[in-house]
């Protein structure tokens, strides 16, 4: 094999490796996102629910 000839494939097998890791990035940080959103919409609604705090000891 000549030292200038590209190997396309590799090329082309590389590109799909980074693309897909890219896009299991984004995708597990959108999904981070709407996790945290669920999150602090549950502890506002909770909050909201126990205005005066939790129960002490009488």
């Amino acid at each position: 094999m000549d030292s200038a000839t590209i190997d396309w494939g590799a090329i082309a097998l590389g590109i799909c490796v980074i693309a897909g890791l890219f896009w299991g990035l984004v995708f597990f940080l959108r999904q981070n996102r709407q996790d945290l959103e669920s999150l602090e919409q549950t502890l506002r609604a909770d909050s909201d629910d126990s205005a005066d705090g939790p129960p002490g000891p009488t």
